[in-house]
């Protein structure tokens, strides 16, 4: 690689930049308030369900949304949605319409900003350093119930968005890390090229092996999501935290020109 050409660094989302208050792979606490929700917008329309019988879909939508991640497959939010409510109420789309129910996702969206996670500690400095030394800079994210729209509205809140050059979410562009596509959309976006770009991420699976085999350079965050599909990998770099992505920004800079 050539310095002078344009570089990147893209990075993972959850379990990378951001995690649960209680340390959870997934919050319970959203997780309720989506079931009150989505209980409350059906009753509003004359549809009954049971409270347990929404919070046990939310479960199962959440293992299938995380398995298809692992094929590099996903749906758009909205579809999502639709399947969630079809599967409580059979024929809900006949019964009260695609706009009831796209207001309720609405509602189910919104609960990540009532109980957000929080950012590592000195994200926002990270990120800073990484721009500082000419990187630009991405995220590619597999994504679930919340929208594209609705983390970018939080990062807006939070001060990161203006960090990122490019966000890309799964289910916005309706594949998921490990697929070379969504890499490639990030990657488009900043205008650098795969061997010029490295990528963060804590799943050996999606986030190593997927970039990969696209001749992207990695580095693994030490610790993080376990998947089901195990891959024969080596990160190129392997950190304790993104803490320490400055430093290893500098070190792939440098073995990169010689």
């Amino acid at each position: 690689m050539v310095i002078s050409e344009p570089f990147g660094v893209t990075l993972d989302l959850w379990q990378t930049l951001i995690f649960e208050a209680d340390g959870s792979a997934n919050s319970g606490v959203r997780r309720d308030l989506r079931t009150e929700r989505t209980v409350k917008g059906l009753a509003e329309h004359g549809l009954e369900v049971d409270p347990e019988a929404v919070k046990a879909q939310f479960t199962k939508l959440s293992v299938e949304i995380t398995s298809g991640h692992d094929d590099g497959v996903d749906r758009h939010f909205e579809n999502w949605i639709r399947l969630l409510v079809d599967r409580l109420v059979p024929g809900a789309e006949e019964k009260i319409g695609l706009e009831a129910i796209d207001a309720i996702g609405l509602e189910i969206d919104r609960t990540f900003v009532v109980s957000p996670p929080h950012f590592l500690d000195g994200t926002h400095d990270v990120l800073r350093k990484l721009r500082d030394r000419g990187a630009r800079v991405g995220l590619i994210s597999n994504t679930g119930l919340t929208s594209q729209d609705m983390y970018r509205e939080w990062f807006a809140e939070t001060g990161v968005l203006d960090l990122f050059d490019n966000t890309t979410f799964s289910n916005e562009q309706a594949v998921s890390k490990p697929n070379p596509a969504i890499f490639e959309v990030c990657i488009d976006g900043l205008g650098t090229k795969s061997a010029n770009t490295l990528h963060v991420g804590d799943n050996m699976h999606t986030d190593v092996a997927g970039a990969a085999k696209l001749g992207m350079s990695t580095v693994w965050v030490e610790g993080g999501t376990n998947s089901r599909v195990q891959n024969d990998v080596t990160p190129d770099y392997s950190v304790a935290s993104i803490l320490e992505l400055p430093e290893i920004l500098d070190r792939w800079l440098e073995a990169s020109s010689d």
